[in-house]
């Protein structure tokens, strides 16, 4: 919930550890985080979260010659490798302002690093969760609304622009078990298309006896997973991504109730 949408957070019961690890493109990124949630008294919920996204291995090359031209005798070489990584570190927290209202408030640091070069900056996304009427809740989060500058090594700085996430989404009793359909939109950052259309997605869950099924979409991209509670204090999930031009992505997570 501290990534995702910190409002999420004031309505824990207890505490919580959550393990995610993803092979974006077949392996091509690795996506890792960890969080640690607990249920406070003046904020109903607070939580520490680590980031990684990194690209690991990238071949740096030279021609066997430099002074040469590139030709069937004079090829490409790996030089060097070096690596590319953002981390980015959460703490959040989320509040109930009435039953139904919800708030919460992330702040996180960031570190990236790509070969010898690094940067810093640092960052406030805000989140809202809305139960309309029973089953039906409205959320919302609002990342980088400070427009987060991010300051390298090299004296230059980027900024990451401020982005919205509102979704919406339903819950019923079905067959013995629970359904939940939703509907989200992004808009800002890098999400919008060229055509001024905004990136749409949808999900389906089903819940029974212990066991998800979930299919939805990513934009135009489909997406399937699994859910598992072996335990009453242990929920498993795995997740695949397709994509049209890149390999696909799988991702596991593990949460662990205490």
């Amino acid at each position: 919930a501290g990534y995702w949408n910190p409002a999420g957070l004031a309505t824990i019961e207890s505490r919580q550890l959550h393990l995610m690890h993803a092979e974006r493109f077949s392996g091509l990124v690795d996506h890792d985080y960890l969080a640690i949630a607990r249920p406070g008294r003046r904020l109903h919920g607070l939580a520490f979260g680590l980031m990684r996204v990194g690209v690991d291995d990238i071949p740096f090359t030279r021609l066997q010659d430099p002074g040469r031209p590139l030709g069937p005798d004079n090829r490409p070489l790996v030089a060097s490798t070096a690596t590319s990584a953002d981390y980015a570190l959460y703490l959040s927290g989320g509040h109930r302002l009435r039953p139904r209202l919800a708030v919460g408030a992330s702040i996180k640091m960031i570190y990236r690093s790509v070969g010898s070069f690094s940067a810093y900056g640092f960052g406030l996304d805000l989140g809202l969760r809305y139960r309309l009427t029973s089953g039906l809740s409205l959320a919302a989060t609002l990342r980088d609304v400070t427009t987060t500058p991010v300051v390298w090594n090299t004296d230059t700085t980027d900024r990451i622009q401020p982005s919205a996430l509102v979704g919406i989404a339903y819950t019923t009793a079905l067959a013995g078990g629970t359904a939940t359909a939703l509907v989200a939109s992004r808009t800002g950052g890098e999400a919008t298309d060229a055509d001024a259309t905004q990136p749409l997605n949808a999900g389906i869950e089903y819940w029974h006896r212990g066991l998800a099924l979930r299919a939805g979409l990513e934009e135009t991209r489909q997406a399937f997973g699994i859910g598992l509670r072996p335990h009453r204090r242990i929920s498993l999930d795995l997740a695949y991504l397709q994509h049209d031009e890149l390999e696909t992505t799988y991702q596991f997570s593990a949460t662990f109730h205490f």
